[in-house]
């Protein structure tokens, strides 16, 4: 028997980091402000494909945890966002543009790295 595939497994993974995102936003509407964990997160970055040697745009990310397996979201310059879950060879996403607590996130990325500022507004990489 082999082990699931990540687009098997990404959407119980997506159910609970979405569930931990939306305790912080809901923390933040409560009380005006504040509701963003530093700490939930391993780091915010801008990746530039082309550095890398992949293919496809550039993006901001804020990885939530390395290794196999590995999750994190993708903020596009076009507005796009998507939620990765990936494990050694193996890879599925979700676009989690249209989710008010994504827009949120978003939001907090930009407030707190002045790189993921540039790339979202200006697309610098």
């Amino acid at each position: 028997m082999s082990d699931p595939t990540c687009e098997e497994r990404i959407d119980d993974q997506l159910l609970s980091t979405a569930g931990d995102i939306k305790e912080m936003y809901k923390a933040d509407i409560d009380n005006g402000g504040g509701g963003f964990d530093n700490e939930y997160g391993l780091c915010i970055d801008v990746v530039n494909t082309e550095e890398n040697g992949w293919t496809g745009p550039d993006y901001a990310r804020y990885q939530i945890s390395w290794g196999g397996p590995s999750s994190e979201f993708r903020f596009f310059y076009n507005g796009k966002i998507e939620y990765w879950f990936l494990d050694w060879c193996d890879g599925a996403h979700r676009d989690v543009t249209e989710h008010d607590w994504a827009q949120w996130l978003k939001h907090e990325m930009v407030a707190s790295s002045s790189q993921v500022f540039r790339f979202i507004h200006f697309g610098e990489a």
